[in-house]
């Protein structure tokens, strides 16, 4: 028979103290409940009242908060809270992608939107990073690189969660980054999509992470105007506009680019002054922002290439001069 394998008196209580204390060690932390309600409640109200305020506002504060959260992860805090925190670092980074965008910040917009996919991805927060892809896919197309645009668009459809708000998004952002660049077969199969997402959908969602018909049908609007579809794109933004039209509030930025859609819609299909009206409408929203002077810059062109000659137009073109005017004062 082998020694008798002698234990030392007062090991086992020894090693289940340690283990009680690694696992104390484990649970310390600096972020007490009420600092992780505190995060979600400022990303819950960036999204829910982005529209509310101006783009600068928005910047300003955003980037305040997300120092923040940079700050934060310095300190002690559980595995699952620092999940939470890395997070709420992807939200805000997203709020600021987004500002930035409307600013006409394009360096800025696509570096927010890679800082927000790389904190959502190391908390694997599918949504999260597939939103990050949604913005950097409209930066992207709003400065004229379709085929950039269509590839942030495929890799934030890939990684969106089957359902999701994000999901939806990214449907409409395939649709019309295939139309710009003319591949007629995947935006139409694309399209058709977007026409059975409106029919399940409310009129209007609000906040900036969410989808609903009107924005849908807007959507649609542009894609079938990069198709060539006219009549289908003026059919589309009026419905848009319908739903707009009963609250002056709500979406106010998509609500200038649908209309702008739908001046160039009436441009096309023979109604100058109609096209004017609805660009006007457009270019006196009240929150400015880039992709405003970008679309509205479309319909001019859109005028003077069809009526080179119409008083209208010209009126047109001035104000659209003066709204890239501001828009340059307001980036200096």
């Amino acid at each position: 028979m082998g020694a008798a394998v002698v234990i030392a008196p007062g090991l086992f209580t020894t090693a289940g103290h340690e283990a009680r204390e690694l696992t104390r060690r484990s649970e310390e932390t600096d972020l007490g409940p009420s600092g992780l309600e505190h995060l979600h409640q400022v990303v819950g109200d960036y999204g829910h009242h982005y529209s509310r305020y101006s783009a600068d506002q928005l910047w300003q504060a955003a980037l305040g908060d997300r120092r923040h959260v940079a700050d934060l992860l310095r300190m002690r805090m559980s595995l699952a809270q620092r999940r939470e925190v890395y997070i709420t670092a992807a939200w805000l980074s997203l709020v600021l992608a987004w500002a930035a965008h409307d600013r006409g910040d394009v360096r800025a917009a696509i570096a927010f939107a890679a800082d927000a996919r790389h904190h959502a991805d190391q908390a694997n927060h599918d949504e999260a990073v597939a939103w990050a892809w949604d913005v950097e896919t409209t930066t992207w197309l709003y400065d004229d690189k379709p085929e950039q645009a269509l590839r942030a668009a495929r890799q934030g459809a890939a990684r969106a969660p089957a359902g999701s708000v994000a999901q939806t998004r990214l449907v409409g952002q395939l649709a019309r980054t295939h139309a710009r660049l003319g591949h007629t077969d995947p935006a139409s199969d694309a399209l058709k999509l977007l026409r059975g997402q409106a029919e399940e959908q409310a009129p209007h969602a609000r906040g900036l992470f969410s989808s609903d018909a009107a924005r849908t049908w807007s959507v649609a609007a542009t894609t079938s105007l990069w198709l060539g579809h006219d009549k289908q794109a003026h059919t589309f933004a009026e419905q848009a506009m319908e739903v707009y039209g009963r609250d002056l509030r709500i979406s106010p930025t998509r609500r200038a680019i649908t209309a702008l859609d739908l001046g160039i819609a009436c441009a096309r299909l023979g109604d100058p002054e109609r096209a004017v009206a609805h660009g006007l409408t457009a270019i006196s929203t009240p929150r400015y922002s880039s992709a405003i002077v970008a679309r509205s810059s479309s319909l001019g062109a859109t005028l003077e290439h069809i009526y080179p000659k119409a008083t209208v137009v010209t009126q047109f073109q001035l104000e659209v001069t003066a709204l890239k005017e501001t828009a340059v004062s307001l980036r200096t």
